[in-house]
């Protein structure tokens, strides 16, 4: 071959004529060539065991205080919070007093009486008794009550403000039931007046 058929066989518009041609790329997974298994650098079996030296104990004392590094935890995040046991509702609640069962000084009380109330007077149909209640509409004030008052968090099933709003609801009920009484007793006097 003389040097114009080679040099004519480059003058492809893709190939620069100064750079070499591009590397062959062989995987070697897909050849005869083996490799051999080299053995690690540590051969653990020949190693032998560490003397500590005289005096070296490997167990701390019994009731020791001595921590070694295998028994701290590797990991570095801090273990789960521990969530604290919701006061489960008492068997004495319609005995007791929610001040002698929550342990909360009157006035404290008081105050979250009267916004539960008012969050009852709110949301919920004073009319009817608690039972009679649409239950989102009592979810509802469970979880505004809960938002103001983070206290009433700590007890299981929201038994402090369902007292206050039983307690509520059957005042508010009685006297929607005397005011209708009353109602129906003045115009039956008013229709037994009439000649």
């Amino acid at each position: 071959m003389d040097a114009s058929t080679v040099a004519a066989r480059h003058d492809s518009p893709f190939a620069e004529p100064d750079t070499p041609p591009p590397p062959v790329v062989l995987l070697l997974i897909h050849t005869d060539l083996k490799t051999p298994v080299l053995p690690g650098l540590l051969i653990h079996e020949d190693l032998e065991d560490y003397d500590h030296g005289p005096g070296h104990v490997d167990d701390p004392a019994p009731g020791s205080k001595v921590r070694f590094v295998d028994s701290v935890p590797v990991h570095s995040y801090p273990p789960p919070p521990i969530l604290p046991k919701r006061i489960p509702r008492p068997a004495a609640l319609s005995r007791e007093t929610l001040e002698n069962l929550t342990g909360w000084p009157q006035v404290e009380l008081d105050r979250i009486k009267k916004r539960v109330e008012a969050l009852a007077d709110d949301h919920l149909n004073t009319t009817v008794c608690y039972s009679d209640q649409d239950k989102k509409q009592i979810d509802l004030v469970y979880k505004l009550a809960s938002i103001e008052f983070y206290a009433l968090n700590n007890y299981e099933d929201h038994w402090v403000t369902e007292t206050i709003l039983q307690r509520h609801l059957k005042n508010t009920t009685e006297k929607h039931k005397k005011a209708l009484k009353a109602e129906a007793a003045l115009s039956r006097a008013l229709r037994n007046r009439r000649p």
